[in-house]
Parts: C-alpha cells; sequence; structure tokens
C-alpha cells in the first residue's frame, strides 16, 4: 500500500508541480491567462464572429463610426475594422511568439555552450554576444531589417536575434554556476558525453530563471513586433495587423479615433495579460527557490 502511494506523493511534490500551482494560484496570472485565452480564441475563431472579408473595400461605408453593423467602425476605405482586428490579432500574436521562441532557441543553446566549454568557445561568442548587446534591441531589430530587407518574416527574425544576448548571458551564468556541482562531476565519470549532460543534467536546472525571461519576453516581443509593423517594415499591405494598422489610422486620427484605439488596446490588452503571468512565474520561481534552499 505504502510503496503504491510513495510515487503518486513524489509527483505531486515534484519542483515543477509545485511552481504550476503557484502559478495557477496567483490571481494576476489567472486574470491573465483568461484575458489572454479570450485574445487567442478571438483572434483564430474570427470566421465564428464574422463572416466578413478583412481586407474587402468599399468606399461608400469608410470612415463608419462603431455601431451594431460595424462594432468598430471601418476604415477609410470601407474595411470592416471589427474584422481586421481579429483577423489582425493572429499575426501580432504570431510574431511575437516566434520572435521570442527564435531568441531563445539560439541564446539558449549559445549560453549553454559558451558557459559549459568555457576557453576559446567562451570568449568567442562571448564576444559576438557584446557585439549584439552594445545597440539598443529596437535598434538592433531595425539593423537587421535592413539587412535583410522587409516582411513578416525578417521581422520575426530581427525581433528573435534582438533577444539573443539576454538569453545568452542569463543562461551562460546559471551554466557557470550549475557546471561545478557534484552530479555533474559524477556524470561525467560514468562516461556520460557532454551533449546528455548538457540536455538532461545542465537545462532543466536552468529552466526555471530562463522561464521568467521567456514569459515577460513575449510581451517585449509583441511591442517590438507591433513597433516594426507600425513602421512598415513587417506585414505588407492590405494584411491585417495592429501595428500595422495603427500606422494606417494614424492619418485619421482626429476624424476616426476608432482606427487607432482599437488595434491600439488589442497591443495593451495581450502585453497585459502576458505580464500578469510572467509577474505570477517570477513570484512562484522566486517562493520554490526559496523553499528548495531551506531543504
Amino acid at each position: 500500500m505504502t510503496s503504491n502511494l510513495t510515487p503518486s506523493i513524489s509527483r505531486s511534490n515534484a519542483p515543477g508541480i509545485r511552481l504550476l500551482r503557484q502559478i495557477l494560484r496567483n490571481r494576476s496570472a489567472q486574470f491573465g491567462g483568461i484575458l489572454l485565452i479570450l485574445l487567442v480564441f478571438a483572434s483564430y475563431a474570427a470566421p465564428l464572429f464574422t463572416d466578413k472579408d478583412p481586407n474587402k473595400t468599399a468606399p461608400s461605408v469608410a470612415l463608419q463610426p462603431p455601431s451594431l453593423e460595424y462594432p468598430m467602425g471601418t476604415d477609410n476605405i470601407g474595411r470592416d475594422n471589427f474584422t481586421r482586428f481579429l483577423y489582425g490579432g493572429r499575426l501580432s500574436l504570431r510574431v511575437g511568439l516566434a520572435g521570442i521562441t527564435i531568441g531563445a532557441l539560439i541564446g539558449i543553446t549559445l549560453g549553454l555552450t559558451s558557459g559549459y566549454f568555457g576557453g576559446w568557445v567562451d570568449a568567442i561568442i562571448s564576444w559576438f554576444t557584446d557585439v549584439l548587446m552594445a545597440f539598443p534591441d529596437i535598434l538592433l531589430a531595425l539593423a537587421i531589417i535592413a539587412i535583410l530587407g522587409p516582411g513578416i518574416t525578417n521581422a520575426m527574425l530581427a525581433i528573435g536575434f534582438a533577444f539573443v544576448p539576454s538569453f545568452m548571458r542569463l543562461t551562460r551564468s546559471s551554466v557557470l554556476s550549475l557546471r561545478e556541482m557534484t552530479y555533474i562531476e559524477a556524470a561525467k565519470a560514468l562516461g556520460s558525453s557532454d551533449a546528455r549532460i548538457l540536455v538532461k543534467h545542465i537545462l532543466p536546472n536552468s529552466i526555471r530563471t530562463l522561464l521568467v525571461l521567456i514569459t515577460l519576453g513575449i510581451g517585449s516581443s509583441i511591442l517590438a513586433g507591433a513597433a516594426l509593423n507600425f513602421l512598415g517594415l513587417g506585414a505588407e499591405p492590405p494584411t491585417a495587423e495592429w501595428g500595422a494598422m495603427l500606422n494606417a489610422g494614424m492619418k485619421f486620427v482626429r476624424q476616426a479615433w476608432w482606427l487607432t484605439f482599437f488595434p491600439g488596446l488589442g497591443i495593451f490588452l495581450a502585453v497585459l495579460s502576458i505580464n500578469l503571468i510572467g509577474d505570477a512565474v517570477s513570484d512562484a520561481v522566486a517562493g520554490t527557490t526559496i523553499l528548495s534552499e531551506k531543504k
């Protein structure tokens, strides 16, 4: 009886489970999670809420204010702003997620390699990171866009590269402390390969701190994507995207406030929801770290 219960108890007390429970109990995370789910559902289930084409023009109803027929009004060429808001959310959220994913994959890989092997490998990677960190994130993204050319895919790559230094630095510092641990020495003595040690032992023990950066970074990535699209360096017309919609609406801000208000609201709510979740993750990670240190 006791032997059957022991595995379930140990699983329920695992650090990952405790971390998840603390996040789910956090009121900010609950509110942010519900808000984010609603935004994602509304964007990707857009055909359930509207049967209009986001790019279909109707000059006869141009610049109509919000009404029952057009809940978010129409733009200067008669396109339904509500439909474009929903479809634009898909692209804005995807750019944010893709950007942080690219940055995390490259940055974590470089950080693991640099911190674990040290020597000339660490020197080269650290030098490369220092060069990237010399530029503010948005300027680095603009420089990469200038090299690659405008386009939504290039915007995702530019945002991803802008986040590489942060992930590399955090991962490297974590690896430098973990590689001296007794269990790493034991794994080497047992003949484990470097790749196995990095993936099975070092990365799982670094993931909690990285999780905070990943979560909060999504919001920053959405903002960076909206900024690039606002500058006309991402999505190309007539593609609907919140940043691009802001840019288009700026010309009519005095006579058609809804053209900038609603896409701006979408960006605000998306970043707010993710930041609330990120704060809860940060608190949970700090709580589990203190608890583990006491044990």
